[in-house]
């Protein structure tokens, strides 16, 4: 489980930067675990393909950017889109219509679905969580649990249903890692 720090202000969270940044919840600063190259690789593959789909689809896609969830929480997915036009600021305070949560070695599901289920009560349409490490992909479905799936299809406000093709990015992930060390 990430490590805890003590209590800090909600102020003193917007205005500090932690390395590696910080979720906030309930007044306390919940660590993140570290990803590995795979994780870091992974994360470079879905911002490529969200971007690719940012200007048809009129997106704003942020890595790693501080999400207000409200009522005193913030979290940090790994990748997040928002429809644009949206709110400039030290957070995101829109709601996504996408969040990829990116599974470390040292994450635990539970940890995982705490995270699922914050976004769920905002409102996100499609949580996801990608495992580089075992390629497997889940989806939060049900209000309460994650899915074990084989595809997976985006759902825009505007009705549009997009492919992710995660496959191909598992592939990609194996090609990268097979040059020389």
């Amino acid at each position: 489980m990430p490590a805890t720090t003590a209590e800090v202000s909600l102020d003193e969270y917007l205005n500090t930067s932690y390395d590696p940044d910080c979720d906030y919840i309930d007044g306390v600063l919940i660590g993140r675990n570290v990803g590995t190259q795979m994780h870091s690789l992974l994360q470079t593959l879905v911002v490529s393909f969200l971007q690719h789909l940012s200007k048809r689809h009129r997106l704003g896609v942020f890595t790693e950017g501080r999400l207000s969830i409200g009522g005193g929480r913030h979290r940090i997915p790994d990748v997040m889109a928002v429809e644009k036009p949206y709110a400039k600021g030290k957070v995101v305070v829109n709601v996504p219509i996408i969040v990829i949560e990116i599974k470390s070695p040292d994450d635990t599901l539970d940890d995982i679905l705490e995270r699922c289920l914050d976004y769920d009560a905002l409102g996100v349409a499609n949580i996801i969580v990608l495992d580089p490490d075992k390629e497997r992909q889940f989806v939060f479905v049900d209000e309460k649990s994650l899915r074990l799936v084989s595809s997976i299809t985006l759902t825009l406000s505007d009705g549009s249903k997009l492919p992710f093709p995660v496959e191909e990015m598992f592939n990609e992930l194996h090609s990268e890692n097979d040059g020389p060390e």
